[in-house]
């Protein structure tokens, strides 16, 4: 049977990678450090397989197709062009994957009653390209299976549907062939006001022009894109300034943009291993505590099951408000890969709790 050696979680802030001199020079390193302590726990675990749970920002999925769940089948994975430029994207990043893995996964999961979609080869946004780049992990056969969770266009799942599901997919990676090595990852959150349309955030019709213009582009997709190429070198613009202003939307009703109480409160429920709380998370809860980004930790619940809701170590909290979010970097080892990483993962309380 497949073994699960590690799981990892982290923020997935694009000003990580698109602006990361307008944070505090301690707290970028903070967040770069324990960013690459998760590389190298991954390194220390060798996974043969990643199975990560994600979500999409509109680079493949729209409001006029949106599935709850779905899991691309392919042996590869590119990168969203449109973010090339506003995270400086140097090279043509392409992610290895698996077909007979994915295809695998969906089959598991629908005989485990998960009704989720089977897409084609996808393209990530900082989903995935800014942990890797700054994880930068030496593993050049770990083949990734994504695995999309909708958080940006209600209705969203249940938190304890994602648990559940994290628990199928665990499922599914134990049913590999025998001395596949296993990883779980989740990227997003935690808090934050991220300048993409919310009807229960902005207003239905956005009054701001350029959340009526990402309204059309969550709905629409591509097509939009042709007409504005720089939607989202004007994206970063916005959420610079909104970070300067501490202020979502502009020249609206204001939302705060990290709220760093609700953010210790998560993870102190989510590293002791609650289940029952994080299963008894609600939309409402969570939309108005963490915002319209904060559904992100939809992924964390999924990982926290696919981890059994054991204990997790927590490297880093980091509220960035320059990034417009609560940056946390989680890690879970099985026990005896713990033993056999020889110092590699970080000490809990060092920096736990960082602050600008």
């Amino acid at each position: 049977m497949g073994k699960i050696v590690s799981g990892i979680a982290l923020s997935h802030a694009p000003g990580a990678i698109g602006f990361p001199e307008t944070a505090h020079p301690s707290a970028r390193a903070r967040t770069e450090k324990a960013t690459r302590d998760l590389g190298l726990t991954l390194e220390a675990t060798k996974p043969d397989i990643i199975f990560a749970f994600l979500d999409d920002h509109f680079e493949n999925f729209y409001r006029n197709h949106m599935p709850t769940i779905a899991v691309p089948v392919a042996d590869s994975h590119s990168f969203a062009p449109q973010w090339a430029e506003p995270l400086h994207i140097k090279k043509d990043w392409t992610f290895s994957s698996s077909t007979a893995i994915a295809e695998a996964l969906i089959a598991s999961l629908v005989g485990q009653g998960f009704d989720c979609s089977r897409t084609g080869p996808v393209e990530y946004g900082n989903n995935v390209l800014m942990p890797w780049i700054l994880m930068e992990p030496d593993l050049p056969d770990v083949k990734i299976i994504p695995v999309f969770l909708n958080v940006f266009t209600p209705p969203l799942m249940r938190y304890s549907r994602a648990y559940a599901l994290g628990q199928a997919c665990r499922n599914a990676a134990e049913a590999l062939p025998a001395e596949t090595r296993v990883a779980f990852l989740a990227t997003g959150g935690l808090s934050h006001w991220p300048p993409y349309w919310s009807p229960y955030q902005a207003g239905d019709p956005p009054a701001d022009p350029f959340l009526a213009l990402m309204k059309e582009y969550q709905t629409v997709g591509k097509p939009v894109l042709e007409r504005h190429p720089n939607l989202f070198v004007d994206f970063d613009k916005y959420e610079m300034e909104m970070a300067a202003r501490s202020e979502y939307p502009l020249n609206g009703p204001k939302h705060p943009l990290v709220n760093a109480e609700w953010d210790r409160k998560f993870l102190d429920y989510f590293c002791a291993g609650d289940t029952e709380w994080l299963k008894g998370l609600t939309y409402e809860e969570v939309e108005e505590e963490a915002g319209h980004g904060g559904h992100e930790v939809l992924n964390w619940v999924a990982l926290s099951g696919a981890m059994g809701g054991t204990k997790a170590e927590l490297l880093l909290y980091e509220p960035v408000m320059e990034w417009i979010c609560g940056m946390s970097y989680v890690q879970f080892l099985p026990k005896e890969e713990e033993d056999g990483a020889n110092g590699v993962h970080a000490n809990g309380t060092d920096g736990a709790n960082g602050d600008q």
